[in-house]
């Protein structure tokens, strides 16, 4: 089983149909659950089991929540995908470390 982040768009929803059409079972996580439950549709109909999972990966008890749920679900993980991302441009140092509160 895998867990892909950032599976509502971009590389981790092309990694997570790639995963379904090889089998793969998978716990989808994004912080958008209508895009999340249009890409397991998609991912179901390429034959793999799907769970999806809103997160938002800049609150870590929400990525625990995510962890217990896929094991919960499957048993274990076997892969973790981190395709999660958000960009922030400026001088390094105005630069927050964590900037998900501005997305």
């Amino acid at each position: 089983m895998v867990v892909v982040t950032g599976a509502s768009s971009g590389i981790g929803r092309g990694v997570a149909q790639a995963l379904a059409a090889r089998g793969a079972d998978l716990v989808l996580a994004a912080r958008t659950e209508r895009t999340l439950v249009a890409v397991a549709r998609e991912c179901g109909q390429r034959g793999g089991r799907v769970l999806v999972v809103p997160t938002d990966v800049g609150d870590e008890a929400v990525v625990q929540v995510l962890f217990r749920r896929a094991v919960e679900r499957f048993g274990r993980v076997d892969a973790w995908m981190n395709a999660a991302a958000a960009w922030s441009y400026g001088l390094f140092e105005d630069t927050p470390a964590l900037c998900s509160d501005r997305l």
